[in-house]
């Protein structure tokens, strides 16, 4: 039988083969392609700006204003991973998680697809992927004192997305990584890399009873290492929502589905780089110049090369 540590070692070697194979992908992609895509939510306060055209936004890339050639909106199908932690600091409240998860499948259209991540010795499929509408058993235990956050994150990062279809990933968690192989620089660099979105809901629910177990891990994160993960969500073009630490019921699905509706009504530009080098990190500044106190965001940038 295989013991914890050589699970997680297995698993971290795979994740880690993942992402070397998704850096290199990439890489190629982005070297020849003559399109890039950007997801692009923008709000004024809480509304959702609606109805804009090509001709409404103004891109750089590496400072170079871009011709956006194409936008689209809502209807195109989305492949949605959620991950929650269920390291011992949210022990508490794993059946309110089961509830939540089958109040978010009935967000979903029925071109959607959905799979849950959940963490143990490994990163764990608590549920693969599944077409919206199927009836599925969401249950889970909480494990203590490993919190593979950042290996599940990334796990999910390297979904390749078919053409046609939009990535969102959705982590709650606190964000105390515990335990993960995967190095912050990697996943920071595949974050650069993926077409996903990812979003992360700040997630706590209390230690639970003693029927979990609990015990130590290495490798520990380094101190900033919660801000690191937040880092990587903002460069997909998501973000961290706050929560207060103590949940009425049903706080995930809440949470989900503010995110999704958002994601959901969001603009994905497209546009054929010009006057911008071949290699490197590529930034990208998105703005309406016509909407005023737009809050505006969009993925950070991309890898060419």
């Amino acid at each position: 039988m295989t013991s914890g540590a050589g699970r997680l070692a297995i698993v971290g070697v795979a994740l880690a083969v993942s992402a070397v194979s998704l850096v290199a992908q990439r890489s190629a992609f982005r070297a020849t392609t003559s399109l890039v895509s950007v997801s692009v939510s923008v709000k004024r306060g809480n509304n959702v700006v609606a109805n804009l055209t090509a001709a409404d936004f103004a891109l750089t890339d590496n400072g170079v204003a871009q011709t956006v050639e194409a936008v689209s909106i809502e209807s195109v199908p989305i492949d949605v991973t959620l991950f929650l932690d269920t390291s011992g600091s949210t022990a508490g409240k794993l059946d309110e998680m089961q509830r939540d998860v089958q109040s978010i499948l009935q967000l979903f259209r029925s071109s959607d697809r959905f799979r849950l991540l959940t963490i143990g010795d490994t990163v764990n499929p608590a549920i693969a992927w599944v077409p919206a509408g199927t009836k599925v058993n969401a249950s889970f235990e909480a494990v203590g004192g490993i919190s593979l956050i950042r290996d599940a994150l990334m796990l999910a990062l390297v979904h390749k997305v078919e053409p046609g279809r939009r990535h969102l990933i959705v982590g709650m968690t606190d964000r105390e990584d515990c335990g993960s192989v995967i190095p912050a620089s990697t996943f920071l660099d595949v974050a650069g890399r993926s077409d996903a979105v990812m979003h992360l809901v700040d997630y706590s629910g209390g230690g639970g009873d003693s029927h979990y177990r609990v015990r130590s891990c290495t490798p520990r994160a380094r101190p900033n290492g919660d801000a690191i993960i937040t880092q990587a969500a903002e460069r997909t073009g998501g973000e961290l929502h706050k929560q207060s630490r103590f949940f009425r019921s049903s706080s995930i699905a809440r949470a989900f589905k503010t995110i999704f509706d958002d994601f959901r009504q969001s603009y994905v530009l497209r546009y054929s780089p010009h006057d911008v080098s071949a290699t490197g990190w590529h930034p990208i500044v998105v703005q309406v110049p016509k909407v005023k106190d737009a809050t505006i965001r969009a993925r950070q940038g991309y890898y060419a090369g």
